[in-house]
């Protein structure tokens, strides 16, 4: 179970650095988890779902059901396990670049920053004629974040008085095993589980201009252990495929959440494939709902490209969020590249740091994801 630790470096002086810091505790409790991208609130709660575990997914929107079709499916929906025809070793990364903005009747804040989105390894076999055995490790969830807020000691006189400071690090790994199973050219099966684990460590730093010290820096950390599993059906032909998968949560720092779609090649458009995806986040609770359309055409016979297009429902009704992605792979040999490009964003009515009020912020977060394939 996660645990939290505080530590009071300074003394707390001055009345307003304790209310600061009371309402920056009190969100980290009772603020209603129901946005999830690169800010303030989303560093404090459930952080940002990582939905580029698979360079393939990742250029395809975050499919998960379709989302990969080697060693990385362990990780996603293990029923694709069985298009592993031998041996597949997979490792992959990606940088990230994010952005909040934050935005009243009268201003825009603007904070933004770079750092490592994901990290993936997987391996998968086949170990009799219908069933692949795999493995694999991931970052499943991001919690970084660096933001500066400043503020005047009275707001009827401006100028910078007051600097607040959060910087957040850290995030969830998943390190799972599982297997798929055909039970006919046309279904399959799959399950995997293992261990989500992990560590985030936040720092609050309040500082007053006119004091020749930092007032007060307040850390805390907490970690997580504890099982997970992913299930994922498919039932496809030459034309046409639907499928399902499934991972599980937990009521402190992940979501669970189920995807299905369905996809159609098109002999007449370049044998080009066109899907759809419904993912629903958290559900028989929160339910938040995830629509995703992508293609995938081949170019040549060593080299395909893809694209996608998402929205999701935001927590301002008004402004729905929208995500896009671009990507391809390319074939040499018993080695392939892949690499793709994922933008997403969202707007929310939450406020950011506690002193800081808001009509709403946009979140908005770009991957630039790199992979290596070795397949036999």
């Amino acid at each position: 179970m996660p645990h939290f630790s505080f530590t009071r470096i300074s003394p707390l002086h001055n009345s307003r650095i304790a209310s600061s810091l009371c309402v920056l505790v009190l969100i980290l409790f009772i603020v209603p988890a129901v946005c999830f991208g690169y800010g303030f609130h989303d560093a404090l709660n459930y952080g940002n779902t990582v939905n580029v575990v698979s360079i393939r997914s990742a250029a395809l929107v975050g499919i998960r059901v379709f989302g990969s079709e080697g060693a990385t499916a362990v990780l996603l929906n293990p029923a694709s396990l069985a298009n592993v025809n031998s041996f597949n070793m997979t490792a992959s990364t990606s940088s990230i670049a994010w952005n909040e903005e934050v935005v009243d009747s009268t201003s825009t804040i603007k904070r933004s920053g770079t750092g490592i989105g994901s990290l993936t390894g997987a391996v998968a076999f086949r170990a009799g004629p219908g069933l692949v055995i795999g493995a694999g490790v991931a970052k499943v969830s991001d919690h970084q974040y660096t933001g500066t807020h400043f503020l005047p000691d009275d707001p009827a006189h401006p100028g910078i008085d007051i600097v607040e400071m959060l910087d957040a690090d850290g995030g969830l790994w998943e390190a799972v095993g599982g297997a798929s199973w055909s039970f006919n050219d046309n279904f399959s099966a799959g399950v995997s589980a293992g261990l989500r684990f992990g560590e985030v460590s936040y720092e609050y730093v309040y500082d007053e201009k006119y004091t020749p010290y930092i007032d007060s820096t307040y850390s805390w950390s907490w970690d997580a252990s504890e099982a997970c599993y992913h299930l994922g059906f498919l039932l496809a032909d030459d034309e046409l495929s639907a499928g399902v998968c499934y991972t599980s949560g937990s009521s402190d720092h992940y979501y669970s959440r189920i995807s299905i779609a369905g996809r159609a090649r098109a002999e007449h458009i370049g044998n080009s494939t066109m899907g759809f995806e419904g993912e629903i986040i958290d559900p028989l609770n929160n339910n938040f709902f995830i629509g995703k359309l992508s293609i995938e055409t081949p170019i040549q016979d060593n080299m395909n490209m893809y694209a996608g297009v998402g929205f999701n429902e935001g927590e301002n009704m008004n402004r729905v969020g929208l995500a896009f992605s671009v990507g391809g792979n390319y074939q040499m040999g018993r080695v392939r590249i892949d690499c793709a490009l994922s933008h997403s964003g969202r707007s929310r009515k939450s406020t950011s740091f506690p002193n800081e009020y808001s009509d709403f912020v946009d979140d908005s977060w770009t991957h630039f994801c790199i992979g290596l394939q070795y397949v036999i």
